[in-house]
């Protein structure tokens, strides 16, 4: 993989291979929370689990809770959007995507809403996500894998975004 900056309004992932292209349209997906209570509790935590505090999270619940399920809507529709721009060439079979840098924020948003959302899905631990990826294959493995590769990508725009 290798990240550029063209020009200052975008930045392009290029030399992209068919795993990586994968995990990219994958994002909206790993990000949604569906059916998993921890995931649910993970991306939506109250601000507080004091039982003296129900007034405040009921308030969390009723204002807090759909604000932030549209904003992350928002962002993963702003991915969603640029990974239509995801080309891949036919003689390497290398993929490239062009992202607009205004979009940067979004997909730290997404990116990191995904991590969290696979991290609470598969129960990581602290440890295994200290450790060296498992290369068994196994859906916990490939989940482990997406959780670094979005932090990579997270760091490297967050550092974009710095340096703009």
């Amino acid at each position: 993989m290798q990240i550029t900056r063209p020009d200052k309004k975008t930045i392009l992932l290029s030399r992209l291979d068919a795993l990586l292209c994968q995990l990219l349209r994958r994002i909206a997906q790993s990000a949604d929370p569906g059916d998993s209570a921890a995931a649910r509790a993970r991306l939506y935590s109250a601000p507080t689990h004091d039982r003296d505090e129900a007034d405040l999270i009921e308030d969390w619940r009723d204002y807090i809770e759909p604000e932030l399920a549209r904003l992350f809507l928002s962002a993963l529709g702003v991915i969603e959007s640029d990974l239509l721009t995801l080309r891949i060439d036919k003689k390497s079979g290398e993929g490239a995507l062009s992202i607009p840098f205004q979009h940067l924020e979004n997909w730290v948003h997404g990116l990191n809403q995904a991590r969290l959302a696979l991290a609470a899905r598969y129960d990581f631990s602290e440890a295994e996500m200290e450790h060296p990826l498992p290369l068994d294959g196994e859906p916990r493995a490939l989940a482990l894998l997406q959780i670094r590769f979005y932090g990579l990508l997270q760091e490297l725009f967050l550092r974009a975004l710095e340096g703009d």
